[in-house]
């Protein structure tokens, strides 16, 4: 058999152990077995008529043939991975993420990639996860906690906490601050509309005997922040989008809703797939919240 007609499966098993080193991490990330694995680099060796790999009692390290022939398939990975195959990144974002997070890192992500086109998704978290697996996707960008299960190939990296409040207008404090006192005052709400979302919040104000009535549903910040300054209800909102009305006093925000449950600002991404854009994409999307946090 000439070597450019081996079955592509045996140099993507060799690839995998030569690069993860070993058979257990590799059939982690290559989604077959250990034993296949094996079978299918002792076929390698054999077609090749050549030693791929040194096997001790313990571990396993590549030969001279081996790294060279390492090199040259991570040589071509990177480039089906990378800019010069792909003109595209597609992001998936909830819309209250994307608008306090998004722009500045990919800003920094387009000043890196200037020639890649930057793709936005917005749908909710479940809708989006879905888009991932599918390849769909690059990565999701959203809150956690999250009310499903992760397929094992699946990276999930919690990357900064979101402290979320209730608060209203200045004006509207003004008129129900004294009924508020009363144990069974009923807090008029604006939510949000993601079910994942809605779920956290309506579980809390349940475990606080709190009585609520939803008067708008939303999934867009920017709306939400408007209809809490003009006096429509009380809204739950990332704190640091409203930092500035909290100080100069036009929104208040509402000490009667103690222990809030953090979010967490979370990216979801392939562990399989080997992107120099992802990865990129991570370190902006730091440097975003690193600023906005100072």
């Amino acid at each position: 058999m000439n070597k450019f007609d081996i079955n592509l499966n045996l140099y993507r098993s060799f690839y995998y152990v030569a690069k993860y080193g070993g058979f257990t991490k590799a059939s982690k990330y290559a989604l077959i077995s250990q034993s296949s694995l094996s079978s299918n680099i002792k076929n390698l060796e054999n077609v090749l008529d050549t030693k791929l790999f040194e096997r001790g009692i313990t571990n396993i390290k590549l030969t001279n043939a081996g790294r060279e022939l390492f090199e040259k398939l991570e040589e071509i990975a990177n480039i089906l991975n990378g800019s010069i195959q792909k003109q595209e990144f597609n992001i998936g974002c909830i819309r209250s993420i994307a608008d306090n997070y998004i722009a500045d890192a990919i800003k920094i992500f387009n000043e890196k990639h200037p020639d890649i086109k930057v793709n936005i998704a917005y749908e909710n978290n479940s809708d989006l996860y879905q888009m991932l697996k599918k390849d769909d996707l690059d990565i999701l960008v959203c809150r956690y906690p999250l009310f499903y299960k992760f397929e094992k190939y699946i990276n999930v990296e919690k990357i900064n906490d979101i402290e979320n409040v209730f608060a209203c207008s200045k004006e509207y404090y003004s008129k129900e601050a004294n009924k508020m006192r009363n144990k069974n005052y009923t807090y008029h709400l604006i939510l949000p509309n993601s079910s994942e979302k809605r779920r956290t919040i309506e579980q809390y104000l349940i475990d606080n005997n709190m009585n609520y009535s939803v008067d708008v549903e939303i999934p867009n910040s920017t709306l939400l922040k408007n209809l809490i300054l003009n006096g429509t209800a009380i809204g739950y909102i990332n704190k640091k989008y409203i930092d500035k009305e909290l100080a100069n006093g036009t929104l208040i925000c509402l000490n009667n809703f103690k222990n809030i449950p953090l979010d967490n600002l979370t990216i979801i991404y392939n562990s399989r797939i080997n992107n120099n854009l992802t990865d990129d994409f991570i370190k902006a999307i730091k440097v975003t919240i690193k600023k906005t946090n100072n």
